[in-house]
């Protein structure tokens, strides 16, 4: 059976801190080796020693390095070999019990047998085969998502500028001149030798929350990761400023590289399904067993021949074993798989399937899950209003009202001056490119600062016009501390504008006037105390606010005014505030409703401010009446019994780092809840582990994450979580009815022929062998396959989660399969033995051979759904099925017709009333289990 639908990477039980383990040993000891102390040379003699410039390399020297060095990519594990993968689909008993089968059929010189098992072998082992090759290819698909290309500097001409080009980050080379523009993923390590205001994001590596400022000065040897701030590290985000760099270390010999290095493969515990699927093969091949020795001992008794009773205990034992589950669930689970990829969750191991579908907690991060991850400006206040901008995310699209009428900013004075001062005093630029066809839209630099470009640009103003027509002079770069920033534009040959933008406090200390109706006035007291009110009210719905202000000046005192503000002596003009957030996704509220709709608990566990967790979480209704809203500190001061008894009721989990993640899912998980996590960092990894089902962002996700996790969403979009919980439930649901159909259809021939035997002394045979391997192989082995796509029902998410240690076949189920196994052999035995008495065996042997075909038939209607009537489920919404009953009962028709087959299997034509008889019999289990579910919907309502 196809157990693994990629290549699996976890990490062992006892190195479950790994990742923590090695990032203390970097920041404690440096592991001083040549290529870990690049931070303590000078830019110089790193130069020197890469044997490159400032200038970079040709493409020659490239060309030579990649031999030396390699690709700039982390290392696969090595591929299992084709016969490997090939040996391990026949590893599940069943199919066992089919190879011993077949080599007997050999032995007796029985070739057609033999033939007919090696070709459901075949087929379980090539569906598996190609399956596994398909989910690796959509890995690959995902890791060449994160950062694909890089600028770096090639080729430079002996004289004259330099021109930067774009390559693939594959193709980075040590010594290679890369260039840091805010907002590009660093794509290898290198050592920094020029900077302007560069920070960058370096969580992923080093769980630091705060981005690092960075310096190109040489540091000291014993430096921990997360001090040398003269390096940029692969994978780690700019978030502002620029530089340039070079390359060090590639591949494998980054920080990241020697972390995934150190995850070593392991597998997880079997899940619930692969259980249940070895312990119902070791059941049903004992059931086998039985069985077929009865079958045997009570034909030697009624005197049949052994070689003849021999083939037949053959051919009912083939019957008494589900040939087709393997393959059925490996199609099952590959349709889930391929179902789940299609609403953009890539499942990375076949069998973690049914996991899924018994996930009771979803422990989610915020940014990029729940919300879009693009901030976007949705309340101004200036001229003493409260104005409102419509449109969420980077699209320049939206409008902007006062009190729900809309208001064109352009004809507004004060609104147009201060998304005009927004726009200029900012980094960030808004660029739009094609993806997959589509218009996208994006901003490169600081996303808050994006969001501000953003809303001007719906009012029309775009930052490069007004760039051209009001350039930068001067500028006092964003500093945490101080919290505000300033630019200078020239307005005329004389005249400067001053521009500011920052925290509200901090800018309304500087400031001594306002703007009001096109008019300045004196700033009170008063009114900077009612600023901070509303500047206060912003603040609590979750918005990141922003003071705009500005001052005219003559350009001959731009540094005086300059050292003004930065001493805080400046005497700014205030225009207004700017309330930003980073708005939930569309889809993310109805997602958190049909969770809790379907029993499943869902949590937001993240880095953000409290304030801005609790209303994002009320927004898409995570937080209930009685909800706790926590944080990382609040989870310091708690034993892990303390965080227990609080968990029930706990929603939100703010401030927190991987190491109160992983303590989240371990309290869940102690309180019996399956959970799933998601995660994007390398520090994520121990609760990505912890978790039953690791979730990793295939975006934002770093690859070591991937490799981690046992699913990777291509969207980053919480839905698409709660998609995968719901096709896992589909998966489940359609695995125990393809069972529930093959053991009670074969159970159904294993009644019939031992009914016979033990009832109709003196009579021939009911079926040859021939005849129940064609129903076998005819009958279940289309029909199974097609119940297996069976798409889902209404209402699979209004159910509890269902228990892990739920069986397939459950008291219900199996009470279903045996009256469905005892009309199938009533019905066979009456036609049988009318047909015996009346038109002589040939013909009877022919009636109950089909009357057991059409019985499958009917009972793979049944078998649809275990509770709605298939009039109600709609008889073609399975076209696949009406196309494999409509095979199977062609099939049935032509052999008992054409002579070859009629030949090979002993059967005789029916006439036309003999097929009607059958229909009417056949269907009566279709009748009857409609009846069922008719009353048992009854009793429920």
């Amino acid at each position: 059976m196809c157990t693994v639908a990629i290549k699996n990477h976890y990490i062992n039980k006892t190195m479950r801190h790994l990742i923590y383990l090695t990032a203390h040993v970097f920041r404690e000891t440096g592991a001083l080796t040549q290529e870990n102390i690049w931070h303590a040379l000078s830019a110089e003699e790193v130069f020197k020693q890469l044997n490159t410039t400032e200038r970079g390399l040709t493409t020659a020297e490239v060309e030579k390095r990649l031999q030396i060095y390699g690709a700039n990519e982390l290392e696969e594990e090595k591929k299992t070999l084709t016969w490997a993968i090939l040996a391990s689909q026949l590893k599940s008993p069943l199919v066992g019990v089919l190879v011993a089968a077949a080599l007997i059929s050999l032995f007796v010189g029985k070739y057609i047998d033999m033939t007919v098992i090696a070709v459901v072998i075949a087929l379980n082992t090539i569906i598996g085969f190609f399956q596994e090759y398909k989910a690796e290819a959509a890995l690959e698909a995902l890791k060449t998502m994160a950062a694909p290309e890089a600028e770096v500097i090639r080729d430079c001409p002996e004289t004259g500028g330099c021109v930067e080009m774009r390559v693939k980050t594959r193709e980075i080379v040590p010594g290679d001149v890369i260039d840091l523009d805010a907002g590009d993923k660093v794509p290898a390590d290198a050592r920094i030798f020029e900077v302007a205001n560069l920070e960058i994001d370096e969580s992923m590596l080093t769980g630091e929350s705060t981005p690092v400022k960075k310096a190109v000065d040489a540091l000291k040897k014993d430096l921990p990761v997360a001090d040398r701030t003269n390096m940029a590290f692969s994978g780690t985000i700019i978030t502002r400023g620029r530089g340039k760099a070079v390359v060090v270390s590639t591949g494998m010999k980054t920080e990241i590289g020697k972390i995934a290095k150190l995850i070593k493969e392991t597998e997880k515990a079997a899940t619930p399904i692969q259980k249940q699927t070895v312990d119902l093969s070791k059941k049903l091949g004992l059931f086998a067993l039985l069985t077929s020795g009865l079958i045997l001992v009570i034909s030697l008794l009624r005197g049949f021949e052994f070689l003849e009773a021999f083939l037949f205990v053959l051919a009912a034992a083939v019957s008494a074993i589900p040939e087709g589950l393997p393959v059925v669930i490996t199609i099952t689970l590959a349709i889930g798989v391929h179902r789940m990829a299609k609403r953009n969750a890539i499942i990375r191991k076949l069998q973690a399937v049914d996991t899924l579908g018994s996930a009771t907690a979803i422990c989610t991060d915020k940014t990029g899950t729940l919300t879009t991850n693009q901030m976007t400006t949705q309340q101004i206040f200036v001229n003493n209003k409260m104005v409102t901008v419509t449109g969420a995310g980077y699209a320049p699209e939206g409008h902007f009202e006062v009190d729900g009428k809309p208001v064109e900013a352009a004809k507004d004075d004060s609104l147009s001056f201060l998304l005009q001062i927004a726009a200029l005093c900012n980094d960030a630029r808004l660029r739009r490119h094609k993806l997959d066809g589509k218009q996208q839209w994006e901003i490169y630099g600081d996303p808050t600062e994006g969001a501000l470009v953003v809303a001007a640009a719906k009012a029309g103003f775009q930052k490069d016009t007004l760039e051209d027509k009001y350039p930068r002079v001067d500028e006092i770069p964003f500093d945490p501390k101080e919290r505000y920033m300033v630019t200078f534009h020239k307005i005329s040959m004389e005249k400067l504008h001053v521009y500011v933008k920052g925290a509200p406090e901090t800018i309304l200390e500087r400031c001594s006037d306002i703007l009001e109706d096109g008019k300045t006035k004196r700033l009170t007291p008063q009114n900077k105390e009612a600023l901070l009110k509303v500047s206060t009210q912003m603040a609590s719905e979750a918005l990141r606010v922003l003071a705009i202000a500005y001052e005219p000046i003559d350009a001959k005192e731009l540094y005086a005014v300059k050292s003004n503000i930065q001493r805080g002596r400046a005497k700014l003009i205030f225009i207004g505030l700017a309330g930003m957030i980073d708005p939930p996704r569309p889809e993310a509220k109805p997602a958190v409703q049909l969770c809790k709709k379907a029993g499943i608990k869902v949590i937001m566990a993240t880095g953000d401010h409290k304030l801005t967790a609790e209303a994002i979480a009320k927004e898409i209704g995570i937080i209930d009446a009685g909800s706790k809203v926590l944080t990382g500190a609040d989870l310091d001061g708690m034993s892990d019994d303390e965080l227990d008894a609080v968990i029930s009721d706990a929603a939100v989990f703010a401030r927190v780092s991987p190491t109160h993640k992983y303590r989240v899912v371990e309290s869940l998980r102690r309180n019996g809840h399956i959970v799933a996590m998601t995660g994007d960092g390398v520090n994520d990894a121990p609760a990505l582990k912890a978790a039953e089902i690791g979730v990793a962002m295939g975006i934002a996700g770093t690859d070591v994450t991937k490799e981690t996790a046992d699913m990777v969403l291509t969207d980053d979009n919480f839905a698409s979580i709660v998609n995968a919980v719901e096709e896992g439930r589909v998966v489940f649901e359609n695995i125990r009815k393809v069972v529930k159909y093959l053991i009670s259809t074969n159970m159904g021939e294993i009644i019939t022929i031992l009914a016979a035997l033990i009832l109709l002394p003196g009579v021939p045979l009911i079926f040859t062998p021939v005849q129940i391997l064609w129903v076998n192989l005819v009958t279940d082995g289309l029909l199974d396959k097609f119940i297996a796509m069976e798409p889902k029902e209404k209402g699979v998410m209004d159910q509890p989660p269902r228990k892990p240690k739920e069986r397939i076949i459950n008291r219900d189920t199996m009470l279903n399969i045996i009256y469905v196994s005892v009309f199938m052999a009533i019905g066979t035995l009456w036609l049988f033995t009318s047909g015996y008495s009346n038109v002589g065996i040939q013909r009877a042997q022919t009636l109950a051979f089909t009357t057991i075909a059409l019985f499958q038939v009917f009972n793979a209607l049944n078998c649809r759904s275990r509770t709605t009537s298939v009039f109600k489920i709609g008889l073609t919404t399975n076209k696949y099925l009406l196309v494999g009953i409509a095979t199977s009962v062609s099939l049935q028709v032509l052999a008992t017709v054409l002579p070859p087959l009629q030949t090979a299997l002993g059967t005789t034509p029916l006439s036309v009333w003999d097929w009607l008889l059958i229909v009417l019999v056949s269907s009566s289990v279709f009748i009857v289990d409609e009846i069922r579910k008719f009353i048992r919907g009854k009793m429920k309502n």
